[in-house]
């Protein structure tokens, strides 16, 4: 028997999840709410075994008398989004004093203010538990897990698969928490709650600062400031900190812009895939599970930056860019409103040599802005989140053995070193994913200008071949490195699976065996009218009894068993072919015929079915009954519901009708 994936939703109400618009600890108090909603799929805080070894750092009896005389150093952080957070909580554990200023808490930046979901990998994951087990199960608890499914890479316009990405052994054999998603907002909340009203100021965003040497100074937009020992600036890709140290610079535009939306519809294959990146040429499209029956989207088109699309035209946009993929990316299309559809411009920043001056250093987006290809921005922020508060700790540990100031500057330095490389890499890998994204041609003459009549012909393009052999042997390697190369240098935690997190038995079979994984499809199957020519206008739907295979012809026939689907059409024989369904698939077969039964399928590749031989097809599929066209339909599975919603009613009416 194979295990359920676990998957926890995330559709929590917005108005139960909006920070009050409040200035901490400032001159004119304001309250600040930090509510969680603690039912239905929420976050709960009852009764929770850690699953998490923790080693608690220990002084010397002599150390600790030392410490009670010192007074740990004030630390300032610019920005309070995921990175600043996750840093303040970090620094809050060890005993530094915090104080975190943001512009607005309610507005998340960057893909955040689309109120989307972002993906915490197992090496992100791991860190939050390095620094505090109970806020990391609240986030694997109030997320989606998608790296216990099949994840990778598809042909846009087939939706065949081209590479599988497996992210659960990487996990699993290190001992770590298997990748998710979760709101943006959700994950905010948890972490805002975790530091504490006290230590965030709401409504104060850094525009200056001045390092003095022993002291840095913070200025505020409305001219307060305040004094610490350091600055962090975590302010994002557009930091003022950054700046401020070393003048103002350009984010690198990637060539590409972004439209993205979340879409009420749960694929038939949720089950057994997570995420999908569509690949294209100057085009891709990516779709990921999210929990609570949404799908997140994203669709990347190569064009010139600051694009303005006309007043409730994004959809119909969306649909000429990826006129005639396959129905993965037209469904999400279909399913989602024009007013949750959002757009914007991609945007990275080359990371420097140097992150910081001073007392003064940068951390996350402010010093190394990804492109969202690997899924690793937020995750990168954490892993620097932990090593700074890591190496402001043996800075201090340091201060008490020898009796003498705290070295800030250094401590700085460390964190820097230690961060560069993998960060660099990794930033590297974002850009090269878009590349191999946006420059993948399927067949001969893609992006050939003249010669682009040549892709009519459906040749295989040489460099698909030879890019699969590629991406099979390095893409465990990459895997292996990104998700659990961080791992060894993590203290206070132990290697240790969740239970929640154990896959399907069924997986390592799915990676190898396509046939497998298509079986694993749950939905009802229609045959829907298709083509210009076609004279049908009834939807048919297929039964999947074993006994009962459907009869396909011109008259009804009571004397065979089966369920009759008439097709009044002059190439239909009175008993034309039979469709049957067998271990989870379908078969056509076609009972000679005079004008025979074709298929074409996702390939573009038209056959004749053999008489009496069954033929396997799949969802997209053409078939025809005759050779004239007048009995097309194209093979369309939607989503089995135990209980179907009128909202679900109207979603799956919307896909049939549509294709």
């Amino acid at each position: 028997m194979g295990s359920t994936p676990f998957c926890y939703s995330i559709n929590q109400s917005p108005s139960k999840l909006d920070f009050t618009r409040t200035h901490l600890l400032s001159p004119v108090a304001k309250q600040f709410y930090f509510h969680l909603p603690s039912g239905g799929g929420g976050l709960r805080r009852s009764r929770r075994r850690s699953l998490v070894g923790v080693k608690a750092a220990t002084l010397s009896v002599e150390e600790q008398k030392k410490t009670k005389k010192k007074k740990k150093p004030r630390v300032l952080v610019a920005g309070g989004g995921i990175g600043g957070l996750v840093f303040a909580l970090a620094a809050k554990k060890k005993g530094f004093d915090v104080l975190v200023f943001e512009k607005d808490l309610s507005a998340i930046r960057g893909e955040g203010q689309y109120r989307g979901p972002i993906q915490i990998q197992s090496n992100a994951l791991a860190a939050l538990e390095a620094i505090d087990v109970p806020v990391a199960e609240e986030v694997m608890e109030a997320g989606c897990i998608t790296g216990d499914r099949i994840n990778g890479l598809v042909d846009g316009v087939s939706g065949t698969w081209y590479v599988k990405f497996d992210t659960f052994t990487p996990a699993a054999s290190r001992g770590l928490p298997v990748t998710r998603v979760i709101s943006r907002m959700t994950l905010q909340q948890i972490l805002a709650r975790a530091v504490g009203e006290d230590v965030i100021r709401n409504e104060s965003n850094v525009v200056d600062f001045k390092d003095s040497g022993n002291k840095v100074t913070v200025v505020l937009e409305n001219g307060q400031r305040y004094e610490g020992d350091l600055l962090v600036g975590a302010d994002g890709i557009w930091s003022k900190v950054r700046s401020n140290l070393f003048g103002r610079s350009e984010a690198t535009y990637s060539g590409y812009t972004c439209y993205t939306g979340i879409a009420d519809f749960v694929p038939a294959d949720i089950e057994s895939v997570g995420y999908r990146v569509f690949l294209g040429y100057k085009q891709y499209f990516v779709s990921s599970d999210v929990g609570g029956g949404k799908m997140q989207w994203y669709a990347f088109h190569e064009e010139p930056a600051g694009g303005v699309d006309t007043p409730n035209g994004m959809k119909k946009r969306l649909f000429e860019i990826f006129e005639g993929w396959c129905d993965n990316v037209l469904d999400l299309l279909h399913a989602t409103e024009e007013e949750a559809i959002l757009r914007r411009d991609i945007y990275d920043r080359t990371p420097s040599f140097t992150w910081g001056k001073g007392r003064v250093t940068l951390l996350g987006d402010s010093i190394h802005a990804m492109q969202p290809n690997m899924g690793q921005g937020g995750c990168m922020a954490i892993e620097d989140s932990y090593q700074l508060a890591l190496e402001l700790e043996e800075a201090w540990k340091q201060s008490v053995t020898t009796n003498r100031p705290i070295d800030i500057v250094s401590s700085l330095k460390r964190y820097e070193e230690s961060r560069r490389l993998r960060v660099a890499i990794i930033h590297g890998m974002a850009r090269m994913a878009a590349i191999m994204a946006s420059t993948y041609k399927a067949y001969l003459g893609v992006g050939l200008g003249p010669l682009s009549f040549l892709a009519k012909f459906r040749v295989p393009h040489p460099g698909i071949i030879g890019g699969r052999f590629f991406m099979d042997m390095t893409m465990p390697l990459m895997l292996d490195w990104v998700l659990g190369g961080y791992s060894e240098k993590l203290e206070g935690r132990s290697p240790s699976c969740r239970l929640t997190d154990k896959a399907d038995d069924r997986l390592r079979e799915w990676f190898e065996n396509d046939e497998a994984l298509e079986r694993t499809i749950n939905g009802e199957w229609y045959l829907v009218p298709y083509g210009n020519k076609c004279s049908i206008s009834e939807t048919l739907c297929l039964t999947k009894d074993e006994d009962q295979p459907c009869i396909i012809g011109s008259e009804p026939d009571q004397d065979i068993p089966g369920t009759p689907i008439v097709i009044p059409s002059p190439q239909v024989s009175k008993m034309h072919a039979r469709v049957i369904y067998k271990d989870g698939a379908f078969f056509l077969m076609d009972l000679r015929s005079e004008h025979g039964t074709y298929v074409t399928d996702n390939q573009g590749r038209r056959y004749r079915v053999t008489p009496s031989f069954p033929a396997r097809f799949r969802p997209s599929d053409i078939i025809e009954f005759g050779s004239d066209k007048k009995a097309a339909f194209r093979v369309k599975v939607v989503r089995t519901t135990p209980k179907l919603t009128r909202r679900d009613e109207r979603s799956n009416g919307k896909l049939l009708q549509a294709a």
